[in-house]
């Protein structure tokens, strides 16, 4: 079972105001290094298009066409594969 399960709004950083998305987006990925599903959460994050929030510890930009959100897709497909980026 995912650690974040039934914790969604914990992980969308895309709407914080000011600088607390990065606090935010911070708590998540370190929430993320210990669970024990990386790699089914890549899958789903890249089926689904993701965006806006961390899936997988990977914190994804809030818009498709960021150069970011090129190596966050990036960074998915190698957890997606290996369980770790």
């Amino acid at each position: 079972m995912s650690l974040c399960r039934g914790r969604a709004d914990e992980y969308e950083y895309a709407n914080v105001t000011g600088g607390q998305w990065r606090t935010k987006r911070k708590a998540a990925e370190q929430l993320c290094a210990g669970c024990p599903v990386l790699s089914r959460c890549a899958q789903r994050a890249l089926q689904h298009h993701a965006l806006g929030m961390v899936w997988a510890g990977v914190p994804i930009p809030p818009d498709h066409d960021n150069k970011n959100t090129h190596e966050a897709r990036r960074l998915l497909i190698e957890v997606a594969l290996y369980g770790k980026c």
